[in-house]
């Protein structure tokens, strides 16, 4: 199976961790555009992307604001819903039809509580999202907008074929327009 392969190569989880974790979820097709996580809402869910992309955006005075882009192998879920069990601010949508793997965020929190393996993996997995979400609020700070495409483009050559171009401005912070200029340059 696909994704038993995924937890057991990628995420490193023992053959037992990995099938009890697997037990637990379902997979799910979502057409694209759709909308899982919501804001303003207690998520219950946490997703896997197994086949196709996603975008963390929110709305910020009748703006959309894309913040994130994630891609096959990454985990989608509202920090403040799973974390703290609150109403989360952002917004989880396709940007193609995805099939995603998802997991009760109550069954995962009791896995964590009996097994000291998923739990260590489900720290480390919410750590490595917080170190990237760290990384990309420094970049934002101190690299210009056409270095900050340029490490876009390197870490996701595809993005261009995948995502609108209006979607990548507005992750970049900037204008259509100021993206192709930039994209101009190369």
């Amino acid at each position: 199976m696909e994704i038993e392969k995924t937890f057991l190569a990628e995420h490193q989880l023992s053959q037992k961790s990995a099938q009890q974790l697997l037990s637990l979820g379902e997979i799910k097709v979502v057409n694209k555009n759709e909308t899982i996580i919501h804001e303003g809402r207690i998520e219950t869910f946490s997703y896997l992307i197994l086949e196709g992309c996603a975008k963390a955006h929110l709305n910020h005075d009748g703006k959309n604001i894309n913040f994130w882009f994630g891609f096959e192998g990454d985990f989608l879920f509202s920090y403040n819903s799973k974390i703290s069990n609150q109403p989360g601010y952002e917004n989880i949508s396709t940007l193609e039809r995805c099939r995603l793997w998802r997991i009760s965020n109550n069954e995962l929190e009791n896995l964590n509580r009996s097994n000291l393996e998923i739990a260590n993996w489900s720290r480390k997995l919410t750590e490595l999202e917080l170190v990237k979400t760290e990384k990309r609020l420094i970049d934002f700070q101190t690299k210009s907008a056409t270095a900050r495409y340029q490490d876009l483009i390197n870490r996701h050559p595809e993005i261009l074929n995948r995502i609108s171009l209006g979607n990548i401005a507005s992750f970049l912070g900037i204008s259509q327009v100021s993206l192709s200029r930039i994209r101009g340059q190369y």
